[in-house]
């Protein structure tokens, strides 16, 4: 999974000669091979597991206590931050202008957010409860899809949405938020529909019996009807000025009780938990007024099981991604898609793996860094220091002259019988 395609990989190396070429006073640039390619994934996942405080660390060698002598046999540290300068996977000097009416800011990374949202159906069939939400790529650099947030540490944010397997966090379709101007939603249709319905659109699983699980920003009435008559069930949280009954907007249930109303498939209920003050106000299309011996509706154990896959997912990606600051925009999507790539590879191993016991995330991690970089870490030739030739021959007769190297007789120059037979200095 996490070995592109020869063919995409291809595709990558083209974008990004293309731009060098641009760039001719890059002098140091050589054409970047497949196998090139894979070995700086293997040092950009390696960075996720060993953390430094900045790139250049990582080639350290001044002082052995910091050394990391792997990243050295793989790959220069030039030749590295000249591959991450020249980081295109498409050929961003065919995109229109910004005044184009057909302008797309996402198109730096549009085709690797296409072929990963291709592969991810590809790979796996998902069970029944899939969830959606928002998740968020920090940055400080300039871009139109650039989100404030007030309420994150991070204010600025790039922001996706995200249609993942419940269980595990499997991710299977991906789409860029970016911005009202860019993505205008129809009147009298929630942002929140449109997102839901497009992701599983794209993700050809409408029709096929899904119990999608989301928050308040998504889950409407409207949208629950729409998913009935496409099969597809839903179960999330409303909020208190949506469409609902007014004997459930208006409830205020006791401790750990509940207030339920039916219509045909829709049901919805006010549920006040034990260490809450206000009611939380629920809709489902699967669940029936049933509740567990300690009084919990079923419907809400159920949400708080399957709703977390989005969440789940970030805080892995937090642990092992390894994300530097970079004012590109698109470079920062960029590796932070790989990372998601990688996440998914790891689920896949363990759904379909024989190993006994199955790996833990680290050491497939490691197990992929392995591999990536394996087959030519000990091919890679060392640069030699220049070597000059000489030829010393002795001086006529017996007679000694100052050095040329050392001839200051006030520091204690010293006379040589010696010459250099390629250029006469003594």
């Amino acid at each position: 999974m996490c070995h592109f395609s020869d063919s995409y990989a291809r595709s990558v190396i083209r974008a990004s000669a293309a731009t060098v070429r641009r760039h001719s006073r890059i002098k140091s640039w050589k054409p970047l091979t497949v196998n090139e390619l894979r070995r700086f994934l293997a040092i950009v996942f390696n960075m996720g597991l060993i953390k430094k405080t900045s790139i250049e660390e990582y080639w350290n060698t001044t002082m052995p206590s910091q050394s990391s002598k792997w990243f050295k046999k793989v790959m220069s540290r030039n030749r590295f931050q000249l591959i991450l300068r020249f980081l295109y996977v498409s050929d961003h000097s065919r995109n229109v202008s910004r005044q184009h009416p057909a302008y797309d800011p996402a198109s730096r990374f549009r085709s690797l957010l296409s072929f990963m949202n291709k592969q991810f159906c590809r790979f796996l069939v998902p069970e029944r409860e899939l969830c959606v939400d928002e998740t968020l790529v920090p940055t400080k650099g300039h871009n139109v899809m650039r989100q404030y947030i007030p309420s994150k540490v991070a204010k600025f944010r790039i922001k996706f949405w995200m249609l993942c397997e419940s269980a595990t966090g499997y991710i299977l379709q991906m789409s860029v938020y970016r911005g009202r101007h860019f993505d205008p939603v129809p009147a009298g249709i929630l942002q929140g529909t449109r997102v839901v319905v497009d992701l599983l659109t794209s993700s050809s699983l409408l029709n096929k019996g899904y119990h999608i699980f989301c928050d308040s920003y998504f889950c409407s009435i409207n949208l629950a009807s729409h998913l009935l008559q496409n099969l597809t069930y839903i179960t999330g949280t409303l909020r208190i000025f949506r469409t609902m009954p007014n004997t459930i907007k208006n409830a205020n249930p006791g401790q750990g009780t509940a207030v339920y109303m039916r219509k045909g498939e829709l049901l919805c209920l006010a549920y006040k938990d034990a260490d809450n003050k206000k009611p939380v106000r629920m809709l489902s299309t699967f669940h029936s007024a049933q509740e567990l011996p300690s009084g919990r509706p079923k419907l809400v154990n159920s949400y708080n099981k399957n709703m977390g896959g989005v969440d789940t997912t970030d805080a892995i990606m937090k642990a092992y991604s390894g994300q530097r600051k970079n004012k590109k925009v698109h470079k920062k999507v960029i590796l932070h898609l790989f990372h998601r790539i990688l996440h998914n590879a790891y689920i896949l191993y363990q759904k379909n793996t024989c190993d006994i016991p199955v790996k833990s995330r680290v050491k497939f991690l490691q197990s992929v860094v392995e591999s990536l970089s394996a087959e030519n870490v000990d091919q890679i030739p060392r640069r030699r220091a220049r070597q000059r030739k000489t030829t010393v021959v002795d001086l006529p007769g017996k007679k000694e002259k100052d050095c040329c190297v050392c001839s200051d007789r006030r520091r204690g120059g010293s006379e040589t019988a010696e010459q250099n037979g390629m250029c006469a200095l003594w």
